[in-house]
């Protein structure tokens, strides 16, 4: 009996450990590189694609370029110009992409399809590489066995490509194909998406409540009016602030949505600190490059980059434009990953970085501590260090020892768009290593934010109408490591106030606040 049990146990584990290795093999990767990248959906447009022949318009009409994309009706498909081989046709896919394979399809109602190709890659569309096989011969891969099927091809491993070619081997009836490129791509994203990019423009025309159009910010890729510029030279650009660096491969443009204005032509400019700018050149070039506009005030046009750039500002200048100059565009290129670095901010953890507009600004305390030169420790600057962490010789201190009312400030420099407050508080335990951050704060009643375009003297009575929002003691919210002080309206202001009242109904009236962190979006 002993002998039977003890069998059934190995059996068992046995069968366990098969499922459990099942269960492994058969779980998908974390990460896959297989997507079709816009053939079909007409993300990669007809101005992408080329071939080395094609069947004239007068001997069949259904015989194009442009029609070489998956599922097409009819018998409309490239076909070659002539019948021979390698023949090619040839995609651009803007950015460089990962290439894992190919799907092909024949011409229907006319039985014609590939029967055998070749494809090759390139970066730059001048040198040029072959996919290989096992041995490390140029593959030659199997196609279609029908006028109607799809087949997917695989490369042996993904490749590095912006340019990718099929070259006709052999074929049925006549060289002629339908296809789509498989594969991934990182750089190919409309990055400039409101409202976490800020678009400001060298001038502007007016607010009017009859027409609400020219605003900067209506100069977003999908507004329905436009940007317009006060001024019709070529010393008029928009400008994207992306928030931290990132790689752009590319521009999209359209004409103003709400009149029959448009640019026709223009010039790129980039920056990482919005000082120092450098026109965009092709390799070789000495001049600015200038890019194609529009023809339209509806159709988009997009231009990809020859030699990708990484910055943080882009600035599109009109050189040329019907009527007047009004446009709306975005930026293509890499989203960004990872931290926020210097100089940026989350709202919460899961939104995307923007500028911090209070980073490394000059800082005041209503204390008479803050004109001392030895005062370091708890210093109001302390609070706009882009120091995220909480320790607490990192942060300043507000603090009611010598002023009743203390109240901590940052000049911005200039007038900003204010739409809220993120403050990062300290949470450990104080010098004495025993006093937690509660006790410090138990006489405190309420932090309020204020945003004004004017310096007040008197900070004991900021006025209600430059107030923002404030968070209480109720439910214990002063405690919490994060507090987000949203506006009710956007706010336009230089100074930003973080005001803290005592508790009334206290004997002992003492507290301390302390602001690791004062981030303003």
């Amino acid at each position: 009996m002993d002998r039977v049990v003890f069998i059934w146990v190995h059996i068992l584990a046995g069968l366990v450990g098969v499922s459990q290795t099942t269960a492994q093999e058969s779980s998908p990767p974390e990460s896959t590189c297989s997507q079709p990248l816009g053939m079909t959906t007409r993300d990669i447009q007809d101005w992408q694609l080329a071939a080395s022949s094609v069947r004239g318009w007068s001997e069949d009409p259904n015989c194009a370029v442009k029609f070489a994309r998956l599922h097409q009706r009819g018998s409309k498909a490239w076909c070659a110009g002539k019948k021979s081989r390698h023949e090619w046709i040839l995609v651009d896919l803007g950015v460089a992409s990962d290439l894992s394979g190919v799907v092909t399809q024949g011409r229907s109602e006319v039985e014609e399809w590939v029967t055998k190709f070749m494809i090759s890659y390139s970066l730059d569309a001048q040198k040029w590489e072959f996919a290989r096989d096992i041995y490390g011969n140029k593959k030659e891969f199997k196609g279609n066995g029908n006028a109607h099927s799809l087949r997917h091809s695989y490369l042996e491993h993904p490749v590095k490509a912006r340019f990718v070619r099929i070259h006709v081997l052999s074929w049925h009836g006549h060289p002629s194909m339908r296809l789509e490129i498989v594969g991934c791509q990182e750089c190919n994203h409309i990055i400039s998406v409101t409202p976490f990019t800020e678009i400001s423009a060298s001038s502007h025309k007016k607010w009017r409540k009859r027409n609400k159009s020219c605003m900067p910010d209506m100069g977003d890729i999908n507004s329905m009016k436009g940007w317009c510029p006060r001024r019709q030279n070529e010393d008029q650009w928009l400008q994207f602030d992306l928030g931290p660096p990132t790689g752009i491969t590319g521009l999209v443009t359209r004409g103003q949505g709400d009149k029959k204005r448009f640019v026709t032509s223009y010039t790129m400019s980039y920056s990482n600190d919005s000082s120092l700018w450098f026109f965009y050149k092709d390799a070789n070039h000495l001049e600015a490059k200038i890019f194609g506009g529009n023809m339209d005030m509806v159709t988009e046009r997009r231009h990809y980059l020859n030699l990708p750039v990484t910055a943080r500002y882009i600035r599109i200048h009109p050189l040329t434009w019907h009527k007047r100059i009004g446009m709306r565009a975005a930026v293509i290129g890499c989203p960004h990953k990872g931290k926020c670095g210097p100089g940026f901010m989350q709202v919460n953890t899961g939104s995307a970085c923007v500028p911090n507009k209070a980073f490394l600004k000059d800082t005041w305390v209503n204390d008479k501590r803050h004109g001392r030169k030895q005062w370091r420790y708890g210093h109001s600057s302390l609070a706009v260090d882009g120091n995220l962490d909480t320790n607490l010789a990192n942060c300043a201190n507000l603090d009611n020892y010598y002023t009743d009312n203390p109240v901590w400030m940052v000049d911005l420099g200039r007038d900003t768009d204010i739409n809220g407050v993120v403050i990062l508080t300290w949470q450990g335990a104080g010098q004495d290593k025993i006093t937690s951050y509660t006790d410090y704060v138990f006489n405190l009643d309420e932090l309020t934010v204020f945003a004004s375009r004017k310096k007040f003297d008197n900070v004991k009575n900021l006025p209600f109408r430059s107030r923002c929002e404030s968070v209480t003691r109720m439910n214990n919210a002063l405690y919490n490591p994060r507090l987000h002080f949203e506006c009710p309206e956007q706010r336009k202001g230089r100074y930003l106030y973080v005001k803290a009242t005592g508790s009334p109904n206290r004997w002992r009236k003492l507290f301390t606040v302390v602001l690791c962190e004062v981030m303003v979006y």
